[in-house]
């Protein structure tokens, strides 16, 4: 059931209706029925493993409670300083030895899921032999519900969380169907509230999580949707274009990814705030940003907060990264001793989000592409701040900031060549005739054709495409654009609505010509 189908919308629907018909105690549990049914529908064996999964997590948080618990009742009985010291670093061994069990279990199990059959090309590849690549069913979801309920054992194994006691509560936060799609990561903290305490009725809520929606759907359709064929020919068939159309390509997928995980994320985020649920914002207009840092804090935020909080701080803090800063310190300088360990963790985290998109050696170097730009950033800030000041360009100015958007872009653009290719060798190929090749064939329209859209299309894709950019430079200037059309006359509120939805209606479900594809993220 894809969530911008009728038929989910039919189902969110019902769920809607149903919510609020029973009493709020246990309105929790038909969040609970709605998220099995949904992946029920899905696969009945993905949903096996997701049972496996949220037992396992589940037991495993009830023991870090337990062990810390009774870590807290003997600590009390103890009055010397030292024999505490000792128990309190037993117990933390016992918990990092379970927490650490139950991660490794999980994220091996998403390798290999996720990575499995290229690992068998690859031996085959070097050793000459010829095993058959398994073809496993990838959970919806997979990496979501690992992510997320990793963090909720991290959360509970540091004493920031306590446990869920109640496996139907905890049930409903590891799978409920909004966001086993395309996320966000959320928090059990910040969703526990929302998830279980039965919201009442708030036509707000409806108002605002529908026009949310269908801001999302319209995204999808008439941007991501439309953009993929050009996409994928340029991709493909990337030697039968000239290299301006090979990086006009690579642009456009920038365009058509974020309208897609973008608008994927709108839509279920709409569709959660019509239980009064609301889940973590995950893009803020990440293509007006200046740097690179503020591009990644801007891009799949929920993600980004995660790798910060797991992955970045433990790493930095760490026995061998001290000892590094100390060394650097000591041999080198100083001033760089406090800035090799928060560089090297940046690579480090950067190279795991790459590793998490997909297999292949063009996903670790599209980690890297990032990773080794922001530390250089970070290396070289305080050099580029002295020439800023000799130079006597002031840090708020506007032509800093357009230079700095175009620079980010065209940074981002380039990694795209490396995270959207089948292999680093097509990756570095597509960069050689966009820089070999550019202006063969001449510029101009030219470079448009050839693109398997036609012209109905690209004026859809542009019209499209200006009004999300105009939203967006709104948006950048403060303007809550919901709230702030809740303040209008209800004639305009409702012009915009029809107009939003009947422009969804024939294009979409009313157009044959119209074909529906799967979320970029649907499945990594």
């Amino acid at each position: 059931m894809s969530v911008n189908s009728a038929e989910f919308l039919l189902f969110l629907a019902a769920g809607v209706v149903l919510y609020y018909a029973v009493p709020k105690k246990v309105r929790y549990l038909v969040l609970l029925a709605a998220s099995v049914c949904f992946y029920l529908f899905y696969s009945v064996k993905a949903a096996v493993y997701l049972l496996v999964t949220v037992v396992l997590t589940y037991v495993c948080g009830l023991g870090l409670g337990a062990l810390r618990g009774k870590e807290e009742k003997e600590a009390y009985l103890i009055v010397d300083k030292e024999e505490r010291r000792a128990l309190k670093r037993s117990f933390r061994r016992r918990r990092r030895l379970l927490l650490g069990l139950v991660l490794a279990l999980n994220f091996a199990t998403l390798a290999l899921f996720k990575y499995l059959g290229s690992w068998i090309v690859g031996v085959n590849r070097i050793f000459g032999t010829s095993f058959r690549p398994l073809k496993l069913l990838l959970p919806l979801g997979i990496s979501f519900y690992i992510f997320q309920t990793a963090g909720y054992l991290i959360d509970v194994y540091r004493g920031r969380q306590k446990c869920e006691k109640n496996f139907l509560k905890y049930t409903l936060f590891a799978i409920y169907f909004p966001q086993m799609i395309q996320g966000p990561i959320n928090r059990f903290g910040s969703l526990a509230d929302d998830l279980f305490g039965g919201s009442s009725f708030n036509a707000d809520n409806i108002r605002f999580g529908i026009q949310l929606m269908l801001w999302g759907m319209l995204k999808k359709a008439f941007i991501a949707d439309t953009l993929s064929v050009g996409v994928g020919e340029i991709y493909t068939n990337f030697t039968e274009y000239p290299g301006a159309s090979v990086l006009l390509g690579v642009a456009l997928y920038c365009i058509q990814l974020y309208a897609d995980f973008s608008g994927g994320t709108d839509l279920v985020r709409g569709a959660s705030q019509l239980f009064g649920v609301n889940m973590a914002e995950n893009f803020r207009r990440p293509y007006l940003s200046s740097s690179l840092d503020e591009f990644w804090r801007r891009w799949h935020i929920s993600l980004g907060e995660w790798m910060k909080d797991y992955l970045f701080y433990p790493l930095a803090l760490s026995g061998p990264m001290n000892r590094l800063s100390k060394a650097v310190r000591r041999r080198v300088s100083p001033e760089l001793g406090k800035l090799i360990v928060p560089s090297a963790a940046t690579v480090v985290v950067f190279l795991a989000v790459g590793i998490w998109q997909g297999p292949g050696l063009s996903n670790v170097v599209y980690g890297l592409w990032n990773g080794v730009l922001m530390s250089l950033a970070l290396l070289m800030e305080k050099p580029f701040r002295r020439m800023k000041g000799t130079l006597h360009i002031k840090e708020d100015s506007r032509g800093l900031k357009v230079f700095g958007v175009f620079r980010t872009c065209l940074i981002v653009i380039i990694g795209r060549y490396f995270s959207r290719s089948d292999s680093l060798r097509q990756a570095c190929r597509m960069l050689w005739r966009t820089v070999r090749y550019f202006g063969d064939g001449g510029l101009g329209l030219r470079v448009f054709t050839g693109f398997g859209i036609g012209g109905g299309a690209w004026c859809r894709i542009l019209i499209a495409c200006a009004v999300l950019l105009c939203v967006s430079l709104i948006q950048e200037r403060g303007v809550r654009i919901r709230e702030t059309l809740a303040k209008r006359h209800w004639t305009v509120q409702f012009i915009l609505l029809f107009a939003a939805l009947f422009l969804l209606v024939v294009f979409v479900y009313l157009n044959r010509d119209y074909t529906a594809i799967a979320y970029v993220y649907e499945n990594i």
